[in-house]
């Protein structure tokens, strides 16, 4: 993945450094999963630590090996024990940081899953970035950069790792034996990031799209749906973001004319029928909602589902221009 074009400004950044000897400090590697922000990391860690360098790792020495191995003493990682990265994850981190390297010429820490930081996590982390250690290197690697504390984005340099367009993954999908039709939605689902597309083709993932595209034709008309909505989603709420998510995204892309690019293919008639109460801009207020609730939902576990999910769809009713709209319960 590493290697793919979708990574060649990636690429392009890190290998620059590393012949300029300007390594920075601290990256966050931001993008799906899959896409090669582990393999960067590793190539960076031998890059740093390569007995025939610093330079282009030979991947040869023992250092590479160790590394490769996920073995060398000098190069740590660290992510979430549980559903988050806690203050003790961190701190054991911290105690590392002040040991001089044991074989190789730079310590390096990976931080997978960093947008999991608990905010005390986060501010504890935060004062070895802004002070790190002579020889010291912390790789960050995150997929939503919204549930991460500015201030840390900010002791960074953000290395961003792109998806593969939908397009691409459903075809890889496909390959794997997937029917069309499903691997095209989990693909778009899940933004051609293959790993998360996964799940949306388990019995879970199919059952939760079917019970959505038998509510989203409704959801705008009546607050039934709205009550209904919320709670078959109460226990996942990401899952139901996304998914409307991608209903107002294909309403809107309905309404310009680039109906192949839409994500619920087999469900075109209830989309045009829905999308032809709406204007554009309406669309993009929706859009704009739906985005805002996904970040109130990140990383909180005190959030009363049902109440915001109620306010939410409220927002859509506004969007939708309720004077066009048959009212239904």
């Amino acid at each position: 993945m590493w290697e793919e074009s979708e990574q060649r400004a990636a690429r392009r950044l890190l290998t620059g450094a590393v012949a300029a000897g300007r390594v920075a400090h601290a990256y966050l590697f931001l993008g799906p999963d899959g896409r090669g922000k582990e393999e960067a990391a590793r190539w960076l860690a031998q890059a740093l630590n390569c007995e025939t360098g610093p330079g282009t790792p030979c991947g040869r020495c023992r250092s590479c090996h160790l590394i490769a191995a996920g073995t060398h003493p000098d190069v740590r990682t660290f992510a979430p024990s549980g559903r988050y990265l806690r203050l003790e994850d961190v701190r054991a981190l911290c105690r590392a940081v002040g040991n001089s390297p044991l074989v190789g010429r730079a310590k390096v820490y990976l931080v997978k899953e960093a947008d999991k930081l608990l905010p005390e996590a986060a501010n504890h982390l935060l004062k070895v970035l802004e002070e790190p250690p002579a020889d010291t290197f912390f790789l960050l690697s995150a997929e939503r950069p919204y549930a991460l504390m500015p201030t840390v984005v900010s002791r960074c340099q953000v290395v961003p790792f792109h998806p593969l367009p939908p397009e691409k993954a459903a075809e890889l999908l496909v390959a794997e034996g997937h029917a069309p039709q499903l691997a095209h939605r989990a693909a778009y689902l899940a933004g051609g990031d293959v790993k998360a597309a996964a799940g949306w083709l388990e019995e879970e993932g199919r059952r939760a799209q079917e019970t959505f595209l038998a509510l989203a034709p409704r959801l705008p008309a009546g607050r039934g749906a709205l009550v209904t909505a919320a709670e078959a989603f109460a226990q996942d709420a990401g899952r139901f973001l996304t998914l409307l998510g991608a209903w107002y995204r294909d309403l809107l892309v309905w309404l310009t004319g680039c109906r192949d690019l839409i994500c619920f293919q087999g469900a075109e008639a209830a989309i045009d029928r829905v999308a032809a109460f709406y204007r554009p801009v309406e669309l993009v207020r929706a859009n704009q909602a739906i985005e805002k609730a996904a970040r109130r939902f990140s990383g909180r576990s005190n959030v009363n589902v049902r109440l915001a999910f109620e306010a939410l769809l409220v927002e859509l009713i506004v969007a939708a221009g309720t004077d066009r709209w048959p009212q239904r319960r």
